[in-house]
């Protein structure tokens, strides 16, 4: 059966006009693969890569149509996806704006029929996150928005939490996770919650709505976070990456090593920070 996924747009009057018409334009894309995101969760046909991850036929054909409908539209823009061929040197990115994709974030979770995942589509300028999507399949929704804007879930305004979720600290974070990192985070996980969703997208997007306090992820991918960096900022959050920011992006591949980050409430960061030995700011 068809159905419409429930949403609108936050008030974007105080975007120049070249960007509203790439909000707007993002918006449509992603609303367009949603149905046949639908259609295949957990039997599309996958195989695995080269460097161990999977990939789906869904992954490589949402690519393929949703940068094509995109790129008719703006064929000056720089596009970037997980699922981009790789070439001898990565592209380097000299557009005003970039479009960054995950067409399936989550793909082992999709491919085998756990709902966590999603699709997450993040629009740059200058190199910047401005403005992201995040189809959450799990919910059946779309989270957007931006820092300048705010950020919604399908009609709904959304707020990252200043509290605790939980009487603990609960927040989303994959392993494995290097060895240092963890030796210095043992002793506080025998008392925070941990979850381990299996997509950043989703985890990006529960900081994003208050579900949790905070994300901290030591494997995430430039794809991984385009889209939950803008929304999450949207919302309140704070994002901060653990190495050299990766944003401005002036180069893509889909080869790219990973870019830790950490991203959620005052009290999420001051608590991480405490157990990394991280001065804060």
């Amino acid at each position: 059966m068809d159905r419409s996924v429930n949403n609108k747009i936050p008030d974007i009057s105080s975007a120049d006009f070249e960007l509203q018409e790439r909000i707007l334009a993002g918006h449509t894309a992603v609303l367009g693969q949603i149905n046949y995101f639908r259609e295949n969760f957990g039997t599309a046909p996958s195989r695995w890569k080269g460097d161990g991850t999977r990939v789906t036929v869904v992954d490589e054909t949402i690519s393929k149509e949703l940068f094509t409908e995109l790129a008719q539209l703006f064929p000056s823009d720089d596009f970037c996806s997980e699922e981009s061929l790789e070439t001898p040197e990565p592209l380097l990115l000299n557009s005003e704006f970039a479009w960054v994709l995950d067409p399936v974030d989550g793909t082992n979770n999709y491919a085998v029929g756990v709902p966590e995942c999603g699709i997450s589509l993040g629009l740059l300028h200058h190199g910047m996150p401005v403005y992201g999507f995040i189809y959450d399949y799990g919910r059946d929704n779309l989270l957007q928005g931006g820092k300048e804007f705010g950020s919604i879930e399908g009609t709904i305004p959304v707020r990252a939490t200043t509290d605790l979720v939980n009487e603990k600290l609960t927040f989303c974070m994959h392993f494995p996770i290097p060895t240092a990192k963890l030796d210095a985070l043992r002793e506080a996980l025998q008392v925070w919650r941990i979850r381990c969703p299996g997509s950043a997208a989703i985890g990006l997007s529960n900081v994003a709505t208050g579900r949790l306090d905070g994300c901290l992820e030591f494997r995430s991918k430039p794809w991984d976070c385009a889209a939950g960096y803008p929304i999450c900022e949207g919302a309140g959050a704070t994002f901060e990456f653990l190495q050299e920011p990766v944003f401005p992006l002036k180069q893509f591949s889909p080869s790219m090593g990973a870019c830790p980050f950490r991203v959620g409430s005052a009290l999420f960061h001051h608590e991480v920070c405490k157990a990394l030995g991280i001065n804060q700011s």
